[in-house]
């Protein structure tokens, strides 16, 4: 839901006094006071990040992709097999946690059986090595009941759901605490809990740590912490109690507990168009300078200078754009900060999308993280489309090998994942490219290619089928999505794309296209039932057939001032003069492998009624796999 924040010249003024009253240095207001109270980040680029795209049916929002992420599925929702999923069957997963620790990435999500809100509720956790590869989630906080009394007495046991804002702990000691809240974000919730998660992978006892007064209906389901036995636990939990900063994240399932301003450090709850709200989905990042910057949903934010002692009032960001997802900021390893987000104030909530800056202040360089956007398979509640919620590690929660920054998301409230984004964090290729894959480890990272991989269409590196050579493997039995491999280059009017292609199983098509940076189509080729067709201009031309289990040379040399193109199988010419498709005159600068259709219009399940309330639909057979399609890539290269 969109909401209005006013922001006004007055509450700037009040802003600067507040600040300076928390001795906040406030600089010269000629520059808007840049990191201030008043707009703690900026976004400077000409390229101001929106979902312009999203008004005309694009996923991807025309953004030119973040070089190199890799996009995992970590579950895959299936009904009718549990067992190949969750091991409940249930349809709606959605605001992931993440920490890495003791070697291992712990991810923990929320879940109902079909839609948002709706009991009965639990948290799941999977845990991974390398971010890629999965446990079968297992059940971390189990469902909660509560009892009340009708009208003739008699008790009846209900259902309550989970939510959180806060999933991890890594208290001083190094003890992994995880975290949850039995009830919703409304005020009135049962209370939050919290138990240890130890190194062999099992749990300690549930716990309640901070109980809502507001809660009205019996008793509660665990003890308190401070009954514990285990003096090391008690002492964790009162740790993170004592952190002013890392405990604004229980805001919202808190916020009517009577003396919450003082647990939050003042902070206040903002006049929005529905009445006065706390912040929601706090996230935060520590400034070189100190700063501790706290970010909210519909770009909202806030400052502390003292460790979460004082915060400022809460604005509304005037040059960031993310509506009502959640938002993940961070320092990098290397230096600098990421941002990643949902661009847009619609009701979708794609696509996901990273920036970055110097200084924690000045972000720019808005490119594309995950940009793909099946179709819902199963109805459910406030199932929005997109990928959202995105989740990072927080400060102190773990640091995984390497570089790289890893956020974790939800994509329509249905399945569940996690990107690997390479740092530094590049848009743009310069030179000719030549990737062989023999010098990538097998089943590791696609260096320098974008991949979207899930556990029925997945993407990587292997021996290939003549086990002589490494090549990446591309394969699908998805009924409602495809597996894809991007593979950016340089921008150049004239260039050649080839590369060598070895059809396995061609059960589902092939589609291989040249496209501009924005992600227009302007050469189309289809692989499909052995026959190889393209475009020239609009219209669809066979060109010839590529018998399975042998290896094709494929290579493509374009003009794109002349707009045309030459392609060429095993080295004779089969398309010559062909024109472009669409009339843009951008210039092509990356390569999309996809085993499905081309899909660029969104998919909500809208009913008739226009309203999501109303039951909508299960999409067919979505939770049978189709016949495996396989093909192998290898050799790819430009030159300009």
């Amino acid at each position: 839901m969109n909401r209005t924040y006013p922001v006004r010249t007055q509450h700037v003024a009040a802003l600067c006094v507040s600040m300076a009253a928390l001795g906040i240095a406030m600089p010269a207001m000629a520059d808007q006071a840049l990191g201030s109270a008043a707009e703690p980040i900026i976004y400077v680029d000409d390229d101001v990040p929106s979902a312009s795209g999203y008004e005309d049916g694009y996923h991807h929002g025309r953004l030119r992709p973040a070089i190199g992420v890799q996009n995992y599925e970590v579950v895959r929702a299936n009904r009718s097999h549990p067992e190949w999923s969750d091991g409940l069957g249930w349809t709606y997963n959605h605001a992931p946690n993440l920490a890495y620790w003791n070697g291992r990435f712990y991810y923990h999500y929320l879940a109902t059986p079909v839609g948002e809100h709706i009991p009965p509720g639990l948290t799941l956790l999977s845990t991974s090595e390398d971010g890629k590869h999965w446990s079968r989630p297992e059940v971390l906080f189990p469902m909660g009941f509560w009892s009340e009394q009708t009208e003739v007495r008699e008790d009846q046991v209900k259902n309550l759901v989970m939510h959180q804002r806060m999933g991890f702990y890594v208290a001083p000691d190094g003890r992994l605490l995880a975290s949850g809240f039995y009830g919703v974000n409304d005020g009135y919730g049962m209370g939050r809990v919290m138990r240890e998660i130890y190194a062999d992978g099992s749990f300690g006892p549930i716990y309640f740590v901070k109980k809502n007064t507001t809660w009205k209906h019996g008793d509660f389901m665990f003890p308190d912490y401070t009954s514990s036995d285990d003096a090391g636990f008690v002492a964790a939990v009162d740790a993170f109690l004592g952190d002013r900063i890392r405990r604004v994240q229980w805001w919202e399932e808190h916020w009517l507990e009577p003396g919450i301003e003082d647990f939050l450090g003042g902070l206040e709850p903002v006049e929005t168009d529905e009445g006065r709200e706390p912040g929601k989905g706090f996230n935060f990042f520590t400034r070189d300078d100190g700063v501790v910057v706290g970010l909210f949903k519909d770009s909202l934010a806030t400052v502390t200078s003292d460790g979460g002692e004082h915060w400022s009032p809460l604005v509304r960001l005037p040059r960031f754009t993310w509506g009502g997802a959640k938002v993940w900021a961070q320092r990098l390893d290397t230096g600098g900060y990421a941002m990643v987000i949902n661009p847009t104030h619609s009701a979708a909530r794609h696509p996901l999308a990273v920036m970055t800056s110097d200084d924690g202040i000045r972000f720019r360089g808005v490119a594309g993280v995950h940009q793909e956007l099946p179709p819902k398979r199963y109805w459910g509640l406030h199932k929005r489309p997109g990928q959202q919620y995105v989740r990072g590690i927080v400060e102190g929660n773990g640091n995984p090998p390497g570089d790289d920054l890893w956020v974790a998301y939800s994509v329509s409230k249905e399945d569940m994942w996690i990107s690997r984004i390479p740092v530094p964090i590049r848009r743009e290729v310069n030179g000719p490219v030549a990737d062989d894959f023999d010098d990538m480890i097998a089943g590791g990272v696609v260096t320098d290619w974008n991949i979207y991989h899930g556990p029925w269409h997945e993407i990587e590196v292997v021996a290939g089928p003549d086990a002589g050579r490494q090549s990446l493997r591309i394969s699908d039995r998805d009924p409602y999505d495809y597996a894809s491999a991007q593979r950016v280059f340089a921008r150049a009017a004239r260039q050649v794309v080839g590369f060598d292609l070895y059809v396995e199983a061609a059960h589902g098509p092939l589609e291989m296209d040249i496209v501009t940076g924005a992600g227009d189509r302007l050469v189309k080729l289809r692989l499909e039932g052995g026959r190889l067709s393209t475009n020239d201009g609009e219209n669809v031309i066979a060109v010839g057939t590529l018998p399975a289990r042998r290896w094709h040379a494929v290579e493509i040399e374009f003009d794109a001032a002349e707009r045309v193109y030459r392609l060429r199988l095993g080295g004779e010419t089969v398309a010559d003069a062909a024109a472009f498709a669409g009339s843009g005159d951008g210039v092509p600068e990356r390569i999309d492998f996809r085993t499905g259709d081309y899909r660029a219009e969104d998919d909500v399940q809208k009913q008739k009624s226009g309203s999501e309330d109303v039951p909508g639909w299960d999409e067919a057979d979505a939770d049978e796999p189709t016949p495996l399609s396989v093909y192998y890539l290898r050799d790819f290269r430009t030159a300009h």
